[in-house]
């Protein structure tokens, strides 16, 4: 019988929102991840030339460690996904079945750490949250850092929010006076919003972010907040395989309904019942300051048209949504993110940018930019959007893992 722990949970926490962590233990990490990385990367680039033997050689050995710790009772092997599942895995399970794939989880004393192993035919590929070609990339050390991206992309002329990195309250307090409200204070890495302080426009509200994100990150990025939407930009193999738009949880007035009637229409809606996108919540602090800003209530009605926010969070935990937006990107966004891809030189990455419209040019409006890169984007976002089209990002990472599994057997014969 597998040792299998549960409860094993952080309490609840406003400020991390449904994924919440341990403070203490997600602050040590990132301070361990700051003094590791260079020594990391140091030794990867003297044992680089091993790196294909290395990996494969991971990927022979895993499935007889896996089998060996379910053996002795230290971990599970779930080959279907289940309530534990991300929308990621669950997009690449059923794209996998689809290619006849065998993929399967091993969650060591049965918690989900996203360790993988898929067969197709002879070949085996072992990893960790997405598969990708090489374990080993030179942007993987600092993609998910958002003060180096910034850093980085400032330097190369990519759109980056203007900001600072800050270790002391005394150095958040100087980047108040050299940037223009309103600031954005958040953790330097990390992901989710955990623990971000927006809408920032005096000294006391940046002292009380900053103090917010101390509480899991030793060091504060403190920068002037963007305007628009948040696109997720996704590639796979240097190509775009989709743009998201992901709104924060909103209502649009009609002109006669309370912003109380118009959330309880939205909230029926049966894309709101679970288990991927969340309902409305009116009974918290960030949907009554969002409201407080704008000088409503929820007895107030909004003119037609109108947008009401209740989150700066585009998270689908907290009621956001999203849409495709693949096909409205302009052509010298388009452009711009190629450039980017090129640049970080990954296999697969999550772009954030902010902007009020992507089918209008960049350079053309204000306060717009990169927020972040991620290394392990959330594929699963593309996979089940609240509205508009599916793009089968699952399929164009197999692609370039199994080229073969995507093919018919008729085009395997004339290949």
């Amino acid at each position: 019988m597998p040792l299998i722990i549960r409860g094993l949970k952080p309490k609840s926490c406003e400020e991390c929102g449904q994924e919440a962590v341990y403070h203490r233990a997600e602050r040590f990490s990132l301070w361990l991840d700051y003094f590791l990385n260079p020594i990391h990367r140091f030794l990867d680039l003297i044992f680089k030339p091993l790196t294909p033997i290395t990996d494969s050689l991971l990927n022979r050995a895993a499935p007889a460690i896996s089998s060996g710790l379910s053996t002795l009772g230290l971990a599970l092997k779930i080959t279907e996904p289940d309530r534990y599942s991300t929308e990621t895995a669950q997009a690449l399970w059923s794209e996998a079945k689809k290619r006849k794939i065998a993929m399967s989880e091993i969650r060591p004393l049965g918690l989900p750490r996203r360790f993988f192993i898929a067969r197709y035919k002879n070949r085996i590929w072992a990893f960790e949250g997405l598969p990708r070609p090489a374990r080993s990339q030179p942007s993987l050390f600092w993609i998910d850092n958002k003060a180096e991206v910034k850093k980085r992309f400032q330097k190369v002329g990519f759109p980056v929010a203007a900001g600072f990195l800050c270790r002391t309250q005394a150095q958040a307090l100087q980047a108040f006076k050299n940037l223009n409200p309103p600031l954005i204070a958040k953790p330097f890495e990390g992901s989710g919003g955990r623990h971000t302080s927006v809408h920032i426009n005096s000294e006391s509200e940046l002292i009380k972010g900053f103090n917010n994100a101390c509480e899991v990150s030793p060091f504060v990025i403190v920068e002037e907040e963007l305007l628009g939407p948040v696109f997720r930009i996704t590639f796979v193999n240097q190509k775009l395989a989709g743009v998201l738009r992901r709104d924060p949880p909103q209502v649009i007035g009609d002109g006669h309904s309370t912003i109380q009637e118009l959330v309880e229409k939205e909230n029926k809606n049966p894309l709101r019942q679970g288990p991927v996108f969340a309902k409305i919540s009116l009974a918290n602090s960030y949907a009554k300051r969002e409201l407080d800003l704008r000088g409503l209530k929820e007895s107030s009605v909004p003119a037609v048209g109108e947008v009401v926010l209740f989150h700066f969070k585009v998270n689908w935990g907290v009621g956001g949504t999203s849409r495709d937006a693949t096909s409205l990107v302009h052509p010298e966004n388009l452009k711009l993110f190629e450039d980017i891809a090129r640049y970080l030189k990954d296999d697969i990455f999550g772009l954030d940018f902010m902007i009020q419209d992507i089918s209008e040019s960049w350079r053309k409006q204000k306060r717009c930019g990169v927020i972040e890169c991620n290394s392990l984007p959330l594929i699963g976002n593309h996979h089940f959007p609240y509205t508009g089209e599916v793009r089968n990002v699952a399929g164009n990472i197999w692609d370039m893992i199994f080229p073969e599994s995507g093919q018919s057997p008729e085009k395997l014969k004339t290949a």
